[in-house]
């Protein structure tokens, strides 16, 4: 029987036919392969956005909450410079610094006018406690409170001090927030009716030479309701003011004649250091003068005006209208007071 044997188109047929079945092979395979890597690929990244959610919500919230919390600057550097609106100076100097600031916050002011006068109402019949739980007892102390101001100055004259020759305003305007814009004479009070409370909290005796700011109460007026009471301490608030914006810190003052002239320095370090302890506010030092006409008045009773930030620094000015520094401010106080001597017994 003859062989079939084939010819050479069909062997070349067959040769082509081999070959295009080898590349549709490789075809199948790169797209299989492709496709094989594309769905590992997705599987690979969702499993890294699921790792990534996981690690971010067992991330401590007080880790997280520290990267964007901020807080209000608490003083800690002061100028040494001088401030130029001293304590009880006229109402034309302290005007003349602090006119351009009244001005551009006037508008804030008055939005925020009935806000203000509610929140000290809340704070000054609520005072904080003492957080730290060692506040001192003040059972048996005798305090006079003097907020500085008052919503009207009085430019008439009296005696800077007994025997003293020279006359100084009754009572002058004071100064205003840089920042908030709000008088000194309304800020003392505020602080001022915070410390009573607070001060009575701990068993103190506080009287207040006021309380309320439409009063006409000249420096020898406020000495001598000081005086009436014979107090172990009196305490004249106010707020200082510069034109120098970077001037920051408390300040305490006190006479240089009476009868404890010789203990005043020392006692005014002593309140400026309690202070400093409880703010963090710098203390830049007790002054001893005579030209301080409501201390010279009350020579006769351990007296001081504390100065207890500059309102010209937008810093030390919203920290004295912020109640948990006040509270501060007010257990300064009551340290200080707790080692003082007992006159009034």
């Amino acid at each position: 029987m003859k062989k079939n044997t084939p010819g050479p188109r069909e062997r070349a047929a067959r040769r082509k036919l081999v070959i295009m079945k080898g590349c549709l092979a490789v075809l199948v395979f790169g797209i299989f392969s492709i496709a094989i890597y594309a769905a590992a690929d997705r599987l690979f990244s969702g499993s890294n956005i699921q790792t990534t959610a996981a690690d971010v919500s067992s991330t401590p919230i007080s880790t997280v909450s520290s990267l964007t919390q901020t807080t209000a600057p608490i003083p800690s550097e002061v100028s040494t410079a001088a401030p130029t609106d001293m304590p009880e100076t006229s109402a034309a100097t302290t005007a003349a610094s602090t006119t351009a600031s009244s001005t551009a916050a006037s508008s804030k002011e008055s939005t925020s006018a009935t806000s203000k006068a509610s929140t000290a109402a809340v704070t000054a019949a609520n005072p904080t406690k003492n957080s730290s739980g060692d506040a001192p007892d003040l059972s048996g102390y005798v305090v006079v409170l003097d907020p500085g101001h008052q919503l009207h100055a009085n430019s008439e004259q009296e005696a800077i001090g007994p025997d003293m020759s020279g006359t100084k305003d009754k009572c002058s305007s004071g100064t205003s927030g840089v920042s908030t814009g709000r008088p000194e004479y309304e800020v003392n009070l505020e602080i001022g009716l915070r410390m009573r409370d607070y001060l009575e909290s701990l068993g103190c005796e506080v009287y207040m030479t006021r309380t309320t700011n439409d009063v006409d109460i000249s420096n020898i007026d406020r000495a001598n309701i000081a005086l009436s009471h014979a107090p172990d301490v009196y305490i004249r608030l106010h707020c200082d003011g510069s034109t120098n914006s970077s001037s920051r810190g408390m300040g305490v003052f006190v006479t240089d004649s009476g009868k404890y002239a010789g203990s005043l320095s020392d006692w005014g370090d002593m309140l400026g250091s309690c202070l400093s302890d409880a703010t963090g506010a710098n203390y830049r030092g007790c002054s001893a003068g005579s030209t301080y006409s409501g201390l010279n008045w009350a020579a006769d009773i351990p007296s001081f005006l504390l100065e207890m930030g500059f309102m010209s620094n937008a810093a030390d000015d919203e920290n004295l209208s912020n109640a948990d520094y006040q509270q501060e401010i007010c257990e300064g106080v009551a340290n200080f007071i707790s080692q003082m001597p007992h006159i009034s017994t």
